[in-house]
């Protein structure tokens, strides 16, 4: 299973560990579904933990260059244009779209919305642990 994680729940992960996010995290670093992340939703990661969790570039970098190790880095060919009320949630369904991936997993409510677009679910972190959180 591939998944596509929203910035808010890398955020999530890295700067307050514990809870359903890093469970989730958990999940990739085991091996137990694979993680999809495009630049432009790394490069948010990166601008989210130096400008607003106020992380030093050094440390920035490091999760920044971690992240890059574990996941699938694609480069998005098709814009979307589905969240009118936020166009830059629009990039994780175009790094969804482009990994293929099954599902989005997210906290940001204009996405949650949705529930599923296309054949791609979107999850809360907690909703996607419980589901697949078990090993296979």
């Amino acid at each position: 299973m591939r998944i596509v994680l929203d910035t808010n729940v890398l955020i999530s992960t890295f700067a307050f560990p514990g809870g359903a996010p890093e469970s989730v995290y958990r999940l990739v670093l085991a091996g137990h579904v694979e993680l999809a992340l495009s630049p432009t939703l790394l490069a948010e990661f990166a601008r989210v933990l130096q400008d607003k969790i106020d992380w030093e570039p050094e440390a920035v970098e490091d999760a920044v260059g971690h992240l890059a190790r574990v996941a699938s880095i694609v480069r998005p060919t098709e814009a979307v244009h589905e969240i009118q009320a936020d166009p830059d949630d629009d990039r994780v369904l175009e790094a969804a779209l482009e990994s293929g991936a099954d599902v989005v997993v997210s906290g940001d409510r204009h996405l949650l919305r949705l529930g599923s677009w296309g054949e791609i679910r979107i999850m809360k972190p907690g909703e996607f642990v419980r589901e697949f959180g078990a090993e296979p």
